[in-house]
């Protein structure tokens, strides 16, 4: 007589997505990837010894996850999402190293240029208004993400790295200090230098601030097929 093998129940199901909160890993696509790998290894203790409680088959399939728990998943999943964001970032940005829209990129360096030297004092001004703007956009976008997150009750690894994103606030404002520290002397090099570097970093921030999470859904969508279950709910 063959014995139907033991599935766990959605009860079951449920625990071990408490267990894994409760074992630090707040993200849900995290959660997800660690209960479904417990979830196989333990009905799989169970082909071999079903009179094994849950519990127990849960505690020893932690267990071989070493000392530190599911932080080395934890760890490995964030550093590759982070590659991948990257990836993302640098693809935007080569788009404004090529037609069309490098004429605007040169034309923003050149505009940086004829500012510098005429009048610089103007360009820092600006420079720290387009600051500004930048961290109220950084603001924002956080406000809107933990009011979703409270909203849905998930946090997905890859959404938080769009939303939550570092700011380049901090760059632009050494650049104002490096621009400073050239005076009123300084060469036409160091001028154009400080343009390219000034260009560069504006736009490196609009793509972090604006481009990519105006994008967020169709790339979270490429990562998580469950995200569009989500979003449709």
């Amino acid at each position: 007589m063959v014995t139907k093998s033991k599935t766990l129940s959605e009860e079951q199901i449920l625990r071990l997505y408490i267990f894994t909160r409760e074992h630090f890993v707040e993200h849900y696509d995290l959660q997800t990837e660690l209960v479904d790998h417990l979830a196989n290894a333990i009905e799989a203790k169970w082909q071999e010894q079903p009179e094994v409680d849950f519990e127990n088959a849960l505690q020893q399939e932690f267990k071989k996850f070493g000392i530190f728990g599911f932080m080395d998943v934890v760890e490995t999943r964030q550093l590759a999402l982070r590659k991948r964001y990257n990836k993302l970032i640098w693809r935007y940005f080569k788009e404004y190293l090529t037609l069309p829209k490098i004429l605007l990129t040169m034309a923003s360096i050149g505009i940086t240029y004829q500012l510098l030297t005429i009048e610089p004092l103007l360009y820092q001004a600006i420079l720290l208004l387009v600051l500004l703007l930048s961290v109220i956009k950084f603001v924002i976008t956080n406000i809107r993400y933990r009011k979703k997150v409270k909203l849905t009750g998930k946090k997905w690894l890859f959404e938080e790295e769009i939303f939550k994103c570092g700011g380049t606030g901090l760059y632009l404002y050494v650049a104002v200090q490096a621009l400073r520290l050239g005076g009123e002397a300084a060469s036409w090099w160091y001028v154009l230098l400080t343009s390219v570097v000034l260009v560069m970093l504006v736009l490196f921030d609009y793509i972090i601030r604006f481009v990519v999470p105006a994008k967020a859904e169709e790339h979270l969508k490429e990562v998580y097929p469950e995200y569009n279950l989500e979003i449709s709910g």
